[in-house]
């Protein structure tokens, strides 16, 4: 079983309205997102939700789909690390890897996640980090031999601590998507990658 974390939980300080609505071609970034790792065929997608004044916003426009639950992280003010957490504690027990994104990153591709499944499949390694041009983004993806590290890491450390640990275990896929690099966290980042218009 291959799974899928969308990290959706955090304040959106910066872009000043909940990033997971904002609209790209007439979707929100939660849908965009949802709907690209459901068609890459995830066997189950985990949505993390977390700001008390976001969560059921965006609860209201995730596709319903039988593949796909939410989870609240209640603890969502500890940062990112912690909502990856939530969604590693939240996984099926079946789940040997699962393809992290996060909300900021809604231009993703579903052939990027299938990539990232194949070569899991083809080649499994621990860490297999999507690449743009030789620089890296998401999403990610973590083998199940690797969630207990995840669970265990110090919140002030991100998930960088695991992928950092040991380069060997790490695959860079290089793939045509530039929307592995495409992070939107301000409204001058969104009006670069999308446009002006907000919903």
């Amino acid at each position: 079983m291959i799974s899928g974390i969308i990290l959706a939980a955090g304040e959106s300080r910066r872009m000043g309205s909940p990033k997971a609505l904002l609209d790209y071609q007439g979707r929100t970034f939660i849908e965009n997102i949802c709907a690209a790792f459901l068609t890459a065929g995830v066997d189950e997608l985990i949505v993390v939700l977390g700001a008390h004044e976001h969560a059921e916003s965006i609860r209201a426009v995730v596709p319903q789909h039988p593949a796909l639950r939410t989870v609240l992280n209640s603890q969502y003010r500890l940062g990112q690390l912690s909502s990856l957490q939530v969604g590693i504690q939240a996984l099926s027990p079946e789940s040997q890897a699962a393809v992290v994104n996060l909300v900021d990153h809604p231009l993703i591709q579903s052939e990027t996640i299938r990539a990232l499944m194949a070569s899991f499949a083809t080649a499994p390694l621990p860490i297999i980090i999507a690449s743009y041009q030789g620089r890296r983004g998401h999403p990610v993806l973590f083998s199940r031999g690797v969630y207990g590290e995840i669970l265990a890491a110090p919140l002030d450390s991100g998930a960088k601590m695991v992928v950092r640990k040991d380069p060997e275990r790490v695959r860079e896929l290089g793939l045509n998507d530039p929307g592995i690099r495409a992070d939107i966290d301000t409204p001058q980042e969104y009006a670069r990658w999308v446009g002006t218009r907000k919903i």
